[in-house]
C-alpha cells in the first residue's frame, strides 16, 4: 500500500469503478422505465479475494462487487437484477507487472497455482444466462468463474 501512488489509485478507479458506476446509472433509468432489466459486471477473481492482484485493482474490484450487491438490493421491487461473474485469469491483452518487489514477491505462490488461463468465450455461456429468463431468481449474485484458483 506504502507504495501506490495517487495516479495508479486514481486510473485505475477511474476505469474500473468510475465508468461501470456511470454506465450503471445510465442504463438504470432505462430499465426503470421498462419495468424490468439485467446487469452482469465482471469483478474478476480480486473482487472475491484479496491477494491475487495490485491493492489497487483488489479495491477497485471489490467495489464493483459492493456496487453489484448495493443495486440488486436496491433495485429488486422494480424488477431490476444485478450479478456478477467473477473470472479468474483470462486472456486478453492485459499483462501482469509489478512496480513493487514486495507485491512481486508476495504474488509468486498464487501464481504458480493458477488454474490454465480462460478464453473470454468462456464466460458468454454463463453471462447469457444471468442476463436471460432463466435466471429471474438470481439476483446479487457473485458467481466466481476462475478454474478452481482459490481452491488449488
Amino acid at each position: 500500500m506504502h507504495e501506490v501512488t495517487d495516479e495508479v489509485w486514481e486510473r485505475v478507479f477511474a476505469v474500473n469503478v468510475d465508468g461501470m458506476f456511470r454506465l450503471t446509472r445510465a442504463v438504470i433509468a432505462l430499465m426503470l422505465g421498462a419495468g424490468a432489466g439485467s446487469i452482469v459486471n465482471i469483478p474478476s477473481e480480486a473482487g472475491l479475494r484479496g491477494f491475487a492482484a495490485g491493492l489497487a485493482y483488489t479495491a477497485s474490484k471489490h467495489a464493483v462487487v459492493g456496487l453489484t450487491r448495493s443495486c440488486a438490493f436496491m433495485y429488486w421491487p422494480s424488477g431490476l437484477r444485478f450479478n456478477a461473474v467473477a473470472p479468474g485469469p483470462v486472456a486478453t491483452n492485459i499483462e501482469a507487472s509489478f512496480a513493487s518487489e514486495l507485491g512481486q514477491s508476495r504474488i509468486a505462490n498464487a501464481m504458480a497455482a493458477m488454474p490454465p488461463i480462460a478464453q473470454a468465450t468462456q464466460f458468454a455461456a454463463l453471462i447469457t444466462f444471468l442476463l436471460s429468463d432463466d435466471a429471474t431468481n438470481v439476483n446479487g449474485a457473485i458467481v466466481p468463474s476462475d478454474g478452481g484458483w482459490p481452491s488449488l
